[in-house]
């Protein structure tokens, strides 16, 4: 009897352990972006019928205590034509005075502290996003998922569309369709993303 008694108690102390290992290690203000296993993507139109998707290939980020903080490298865009890249990196984003975006999400009203392992949530946000020394705040719709103690998966629910009038980037649309003699490109840009937060 008093072995069972044991046993149990010993059962009972490591569950208790291993949650609160997990409520310690799911804290907000612990996580760092892994741009390794992370996307971010934007599509584009020109023509008015033919799409591309484009990515960026730099961006750090992590969450801390309850926000959510990215900044992208606008010079590592990637469209996969190399002299369209450095075309957007010079007349578009103007790198040389605005070398990064950066992106900011206010968690408070999200509790990701008590998520389990598999478990998946749906996260309705506002956004604050600087481009082109503009800032802007959209509604952005996200899925959390926990995939073990040491990772979250963040992606789009929805593209997040940004509207380039709004960031002062119309100019830079005339200059990339002048020099590509191009009839149109499109102005409202969705971009979706795909992000993984390691625990450090």
């Amino acid at each position: 009897m008093k072995r069972m008694v044991f046993l149990s108690l010993l059962l009972l102390s490591n569950i208790a352990v291993a949650k609160l290992s997990f409520v310690t290690t799911t804290h907000p203000g612990q996580w760092q972006l892994n741009n390794k296993a992370s996307t971010l993507n934007f599509t584009t139109t020109k023509n008015s019928s033919k799409t591309e998707i484009q990515s960026f290939k730099k961006f750090e980020g992590h969450i801390y205590d309850t926000k959510v903080s990215m900044t992208i490298d606008l010079g590592s865009v990637n469209t996969g034509i190399e002299i369209r890249d450095q075309r957007i990196k010079e007349l578009f984003f103007d790198i040389v005075k605005f070398p990064t975006a950066t992106v900011t999400i206010d968690l408070r009203k999200s509790d990701l502290k008590q998520m389990k392992i598999g478990q998946t949530k749906t996260l309705r946000e506002q956004a604050t996003i600087e481009i082109h020394g503009v800032k802007q705040t959209l509604p952005v719709e996200l899925q959390v998922t926990s995939l073990n103690h040491n990772k979250l998966m963040v992606f789009s629910r929805k593209p997040v569309i940004i509207y380039l009038k709004n960031f002062d980037l119309l100019n830079g649309v005339i200059a990339l369709r002048e020099i590509a003699k191009l009839k149109s490109i499109n102005t409202a840009v969705p971009v979706t993303f795909s992000l993984v937060f390691s625990h450090q």
